[in-house]
């Protein structure tokens, strides 16, 4: 059987350098694509009889390839050759790679590399919020998270195809993964991943029964998130390979838990520190006394001097928000002196005896 010669199917001199044989190529692949010639075998077959021949050309032995430093041309073999005229098409030989891949089964004599492309690919990232009390929020806690999640398929492995169906090339994308003449157009940009295929390469013909071909199933699932001390409103916390599953074999994506902070009836929070006003009575202020101060846990007493002064803060050290191990912050406590509305008249007789006395209206011995 005759060899076909791969120069005239793509319109080239023998002579003819990579860059000539690529734009050569990139014509015939734009004019006969199946996406722009949908049902017409004749040029589905004249693309892939293009494919090859370019295939072939950038495979040639060592011998039938330019040295890139050198200036001057090698000379070929009896099937002719070409000058090496740079090493910019390395992302269009990856696609070649897999081009004629028929099945999981075809293995082709020549040494392959799986392209990222053809890889599987990484799962969405979820996102959920969850709202948490002011103390657990600031001392930290665990919470169990309940998320719905497509998860891999067990009875395919997540391929989507019934285990030992055959698969075959994706003619979209010739088993890339993403829009040929995307990528024959500038491959330097982000290429579009081929719908046809979802990205994967490949077409299922007989698809799982249990996913339908999506290689993923819905699941409810609930997962334990650790939020960390202190943490805030608007913060996220990331939870690793919590999110949806990939395709075809590829990493989970990630989870966000989106955190509000319900606010404290007294306490602030203030940085790694906490405040609060406590109301004291005129006569614990100036006669000094016991109270007892909020804390994150249990309320604590706090002695208060003689002659506290409205306003006047007090430091509690330790009783704030954690900031490591060995640190926390402090508790700021400040007093408000709390004038009554109404009296007894007990209380009238006692404050106006007080007040005459303050007044000198009457003397002390009296």
């Amino acid at each position: 059987m005759r060899q076909k010669d791969y120069y005239q199917i793509l319109g080239v001199s023998r002579n003819a350098t990579l860059d000539e044989i690529k734009r050569a190529y990139r014509r015939i692949a734009m004019q006969s694509h199946p996406d722009k010639n949908r049902g017409d075998k004749r040029a589905e077959e004249r693309f892939k009889e293009a494919s090859m021949a370019y295939q072939a050309l950038i495979e040639l032995s060592p011998q039938h390839i330019g040295d890139e430093s050198s200036e001057t041309d090698r000379t070929t073999s009896e099937n002719g050759g070409f000058r090496r005229s740079g090493d910019g098409d390395s992302r269009v030989n990856d696609f070649f790679d897999g081009l004629f891949r028929s099945g999981p089964q075809t293995k082709r004599k020549t040494k392959t590399r799986r392209t990222v492309k053809a890889k599987g690919r990484r799962g969405s990232n979820l996102r959920t919020d969850l709202t948490l009390p002011f103390t657990e929020a600031m001392l930290g806690t665990e919470r169990s998270i309940r998320v719905h999640r497509s998860e891999e398929c067990e009875s395919c492995d997540g391929t989507g195809a019934q285990r030992g169906s055959p698969e075959s090339t994706c003619p979209s994308c010739m088993g890339n993964g993403e829009l040929l003449d995307q990528l024959l157009r500038d491959s330097t940009k982000e290429n579009k991943l081929c719908e046809r295929c979802r990205g994967t390469g490949v077409l299922i013909h007989q698809p799982c029964r249990v996913c339908r071909g999506t290689g993923a199933v819905r699941k409810e699932r609930s997962l334990l998130a650790k939020m960390p001390p202190g943490i805030e409103t608007g913060k996220s916390l990331r939870l690793p390979g919590q999110g949806e599953c990939g395709s075809r074999g590829g990493p989970y994506g990630d989870l966000f838990v989106d955190v509000v902070v319900k606010s404290h009836p007294v306490l602030q929070r203030d940085g790694y520190d906490l405040r609060c006003q406590v109301p004291v009575g005129f006569a614990t202020a100036a006669l000094g006394g016991e109270i007892h101060v909020p804390t994150l846990t249990d309320p604590i007493a706090l002695n208060l001097p003689r002659g506290t002064q409205p306003n006047q803060t007090f430091r509690l050290t330790g009783q704030g928000i954690k900031k490591s191990e060995n640190e926390s912050g402090d508790l700021l406590v400040t007093v408000v002196i709390e004038i009554p509305t109404t009296l007894t008249r007990q209380q009238e007789q006692l404050l106006e005896a007080y007040m005459a006395l303050e007044n000198g209206e009457v003397s002390e011995e009296s």
